[in-house]
């Protein structure tokens, strides 16, 4: 009997060191696959396409988003440029119209998010049925020129939901934009390529989505909550329609580079995810039963932890392998373990940098991840079980812009979050 329980003692530190492994491992498998990835070179120019911009409080910058959808390389008549102004209460409205936009205003103090926005006016601009899809950009982003012919070449091959490549327009502002750059690069370039791939769904990451008419009536957008572009992703996989991958076209938005701003954005998404987290053990559940590998591959990547979390894990992982191999006096295995979730993780992260192209910078970037994986823990601590401030989901939470910012963005307190509703948030 001592035996069998010193045997069960035993397996404490591998079972422990598991989780990371296997977020490691799966992080390793898709950088691994993602290398194989070659982006699409087919484009079209027949799709007749509607950008469709959500905006709260955006006059000080939709100008400039504008004249960025005004300028693709397309045929003018074959897209428009809609602004959503949804419960403004500055000129955004006026300084779009001014920019050459279509402007829709919207008024409801009870239904007050950027998802009950477009729930609310997608199905109006498809009554139009000159309108073949529609282009999802955020107010505060800047477009690729291909972005229009590469997504109708992707929806004349036979998709109907698209991700571009996501990425960040102000890489260079400092080193928390560079560590942005390099997180976003993980998590929309890497993760994305390798599912495209194998042909999976990427997943839906908030600004640069696309959808087909066919899409919206096969799964028409309802979803309301913190990360909305989350919730849709799913619905139309539970419909047989997987989100493609752009990567050649892309869409840049301002990340934030103070601590507040960060802070506010971390603290929305998390509980986006908290929130969203029954689903997708519901979905991974059936994913399994059913064998279908698409719904399988979306629930795992809601649930593995974002690259902050999954670095402390790692760390933690490697500590139980060193505590094991001293009081054994031989390596076991939670080493095994510990080497997996270290090389997965290291192989994620190296190819991140690589593909975001942020060079030195970059690297240098990346010493700031400690303080980064402390200031996360620490915030979580201290914000308990309480509800954050601002953070339901039936109000619109506009994020401070860097212009408008008085925080300093080279201080070294605390590392910036992942903008709530891309997803991966990355970090």
């Amino acid at each position: 009997m001592i035996g069998g329980f010193r045997r069960i003692v035993g397996l404490v530190p591998t079972v422990t060191t598991v989780p990371a492994a296997l977020a490691g491992g799966y992080l390793g498998t898709l950088t691994l696959a993602s290398r194989r990835h070659r982006p699409g070179s087919v484009t079209d120019r027949s799709v007749r396409f509607a950008f469709v911009v959500p905006a709260h409080n955006e006059a000080f910058g939709i100008s400039d988003t504008i004249a960025s959808l005004r300028a693709v390389d397309y045929p003018r008549h074959a897209f428009r440029v809609v602004v959503i102004a949804d419960n403004c209460t500055d000129d955004t409205a006026a300084v779009a119209r001014s920019a050459g936009a279509q402007v829709l205003e919207r008024h409801d103090d009870m239904r007050r998010s950027k998802g009950f926005a477009l729930s609310d006016v997608l199905p109006r601009l498809l009554d139009d049925p000159a309108l073949d899809a529609l282009v999802i950009v955020d107010a505060d982003s800047v477009v690729s020129k291909n972005i229009l012919a590469a997504a109708a070449g992707r929806i004349a091959s036979g998709e109907h939901a698209l991700q571009v490549r996501h990425g960040v327009r102000n890489a260079d502002d400092s080193w928390r934009t560079e560590l942005l750059a390099v997180a976003f690069a993980c998590f929309h370039d890497v993760r994305s390529a390798a599912r495209e791939e194998w042909k999976l769904s990427c997943g839906l990451r908030g600004n640069g989505m696309v959808f087909t008419r066919e899409a919206l009536t096969a799964a028409p957008h309802r979803a309301s909550s913190l990360v909305e572009d989350l919730e849709h992703g799913f619905d139309l996989a539970d419909v047989g329609i997987r989100v493609a991958y752009v990567g050649e076209a892309s869409v840049l938005a301002e990340m934030p580079n103070t601590e507040t701003a960060s802070g506010s954005q971390r603290d929305r998404w998390e509980k986006g995810r908290a929130q969203f987290r029954p689903r997708a053990w519901s979905t991974l559940r059936r994913g399994i039963r059913s064998g279908d590998r698409v719904l399988v591959d979306l629930a795992a990547d809601a649930l593995v932890p974002p690259l902050g979390t999954v670095a402390a894990m790692t760390v933690g992982s490697v500590g139980v392998a060193v505590v094991a191999k001293v009081v054994r006096r031989r390596w076991d295995s939670s080493a095994v373990m510990a080497t997996i979730a270290l090389a997965g993780l290291s192989l994620h992260v190296a190819e991140g940098w690589r593909v975001s192209g942020t060079g030195r910078r970059g690297l240098a970037a990346l010493t700031h991840v400690p303080g980064y994986v402390i200031w996360k823990l620490r915030r979580r601590g201290s914000r308990g079980s309480e509800s954050t401030t601002g953070v339901d989901g039936d109000v619109w939470i506009r994020t401070t812009r860097n212009s408008e910012s008085t925080d300093s963005p080279s201080g070294s307190g605390g590392e910036p979050p992942m903008k709530p509703s891309d997803e991966e948030c990355a970090s």
